[in-house]
């Protein structure tokens, strides 16, 4: 990890103003994401890049803090949870075509269609006659 001239160790202990200090801690909270991702934790990491998120947006760190959203989605999608993925991407996109990231917007992009198209199968399911769940119900036994 580089850091700028000036902004002190890589555990980000100095003296000086919180404001930088606080975005110290963004980006640990969004490394520490990826280190919970690499673990295989995705509800740990969903936290840690949720906390980095709000920290980035409130800096007015638009580029972390759409990348954060989109490893959220990313996090809920390998859980299998495409409903709650559904409203990260679809907040990420903007932020991610504003800021010229081609690759991530094509990959959040294609995450959208196949996010609304399983949740459109899951609907269509649900939808019919005597089916309740949103899951295919399990062979009966002979």
């Amino acid at each position: 990890m580089t850091m700028p001239e000036g902004t002190g160790n890589l555990w980000g202990l100095r003296g000086g103003a919180a404001g930088p200090r606080q975005h110290d801690k963004a980006y640990f909270l969004d490394l520490l994401g990826d280190s919970h991702n690499g673990l295989g934790d995705p509800e740990a990491a969903i936290e840690a890049y949720r906390q980095a998120a709000e920290a980035f947006r409130a800096q007015g760190a638009q580029c972390s803090y759409a990348l954060c959203l989109f490893k959220i989605a990313d996090g809920h999608l390998s859980l299998g949870e495409p409903w709650h993925a559904l409203g990260y991407l679809e907040a990420c996109l903007p932020l991610l075509h504003d800021l010229g990231l081609t690759r991530h917007e094509a990959l959040a992009r294609d995450q959208l269609d196949a996010c609304q198209a399983e949740l459109a199968g899951a609907r269509l399911r649900a939808q019919r006659p005597g089916r309740w769940r949103l899951q295919p119900r399990p062979p009966r036994r002979r």
